[in-house]
């Protein structure tokens, strides 16, 4: 089983390298609170269910991906592409339901951090270039059909 990149098509490159991203930015800093000089903050792993749980169905995303461009699946078939669609989709969903439900308190520096932005940024590539590739399939099995 052998695996070139240079085999991935451009969406293909974006759901990997977004998933990727992904994965980087669940370390990063997502929600905080600043108090004077003292700060606290937390990344993904230490944000809830729905913030690690949504990354790493991002990340299985990309790798699903991968693992179809290793056993060279036809680029046509859209059982495939659905299911990476699919998981980028809902796992993107996750982390947005994250985002929109982090406590915030006032008069105290309290929300949202760099990492989640990062995520949700990376969320958003995948799923676009994952439904766009699941498009294509779609369109190219029609015209064989016809």
């Amino acid at each position: 089983m052998s695996f070139d990149w240079k085999h991935l098509d451009t969406l293909d490159r974006l759901v990997v390298g977004s998933a990727g991203v992904a994965l980087v930015a669940s370390f990063l800093p997502w929600w905080g609170v600043t108090v004077g000089p003292l700060s606290v903050t937390v990344s993904a792993w230490s944000a809830g269910f729905t913030a690690w749980a949504g990354t790493l169905l991002l990340v299985v995303a990309g790798l699903l991906l991968l693992r179809r461009a290793s056993v060279s699946l036809l680029p046509g078939k859209a059982g495939p592409s659905a299911l990476i669609a699919g998981i980028a989709a809902l796992g993107l969903l996750l982390v947005v339901i994250r985002w929109l439900t982090l406590p915030r308190y006032r008069g105290v520096d309290v929300g949202a951090r760099y990492g989640i932005y990062v995520a949700l940024l990376a969320g958003l590539v995948e799923v676009t270039a994952a439904v766009l590739k699941l498009r294509a399939g779609l369109e190219t099995a029609s015209r064989t059909e016809n």
